[in-house]
């Protein structure tokens, strides 16, 4: 893999071009047969002395056919790991685990426009004209109780600069199973710019939340409601999920 910079000027051959290709083998982890992640630190790449102006990525080598996917950039915070064993998961939504029931992913009190798509194959789920969505569990909630963290990928073409926010909702509906029984609890997490990961405008963001950081979330058996709110008009979804 070789990624060029065209340098100050922003033109091929204007004579302050870099760039630095890395040669992958088998020590590296290249694999016949299976999906292999390879995430390389761009100080690898020695002799790209600039990436203001990142221009090409040339794929070469041995291989006569090759699957591609995933492609971008990241931060040095370490992406969340998705867990390897099924029993681990309670999956929502995601094309890498059997998903539960959901009863609908935009309730009729909600107010967003909800369409299904594909993103190169993927399956997502797009939101525009988000004020707040509903999305209920109910037939049957879901016992969370051995789960420890929710997550969620999303990607928005919106600004998310300060003060744009993100909101995420857990609500459970309490030892009754049922709405307004008395004993809901709940919880709203804001997501911003000044997160962990941040929130990002352009790009896939993945959101590994502690559930213990819905404090109000007091019970955790009869999950049965996820609210998405705030200031981005479009964002898409995937990989939503609870694990341990």
């Amino acid at each position: 893999m070789k990624l060029v910079d065209f340098g100050a000027d922003g033109s091929h051959a204007g004579g302050d071009d870099t760039e630095h290709e890395v040669t992958l083998t088998a020590e590296q982890g290249l694999a016949t047969g299976e999906w292999v992640a390879l995430d390389l630190d761009l100080a690898d790449f020695s002799a790209l002395s600039g990436r203001e102006h990142l221009a090409q990525l040339i794929i070469s080598g041995d291989p006569n056919t090759v699957y591609v996917d995933n492609v971008y950039f990241r931060r040095d915070a370490t992406p969340p790991a998705m867990p390897t064993e099924p029993a681990d998961v309670i999956s929502l939504f995601s094309d890498a685990y059997d998903d539960v029931t959901v009863d609908t992913w935009s309730t009729d009190w909600d107010n967003a426009d909800l369409e299904d798509g594909a993103i190169d194959g993927n399956a997502t789920k797009k939101y525009t004209n988000l004020v707040f969505a509903g999305i209920e569990f109910t037939s049957p909630t879901v016992d969370a109780d051995e789960m420890t963290h929710f997550r969620i990928d999303i990607w928005t073409p919106d600004p998310t600069a300060d003060p744009a926010a993100f909101k995420i909702k857990l609500v459970d509906f309490g030892a009754d199973d049922a709405y307004a029984g008395g004993d809901d609890t709940e919880h709203e997490i804001l997501l911003t710019a000044a997160s962990d990961p941040p929130l990002a405008t352009g790009q896939w963001i993945s959101f590994d939340i502690p559930l213990t950081a819905f404090e109000g979330l007091t019970a955790r058996a009869n999950l049965a409601q996820l609210i998405l709110s705030g200031d981005l008009n479009t964002v898409y979804v995937d990989n939503v999920y609870l694990h341990r």
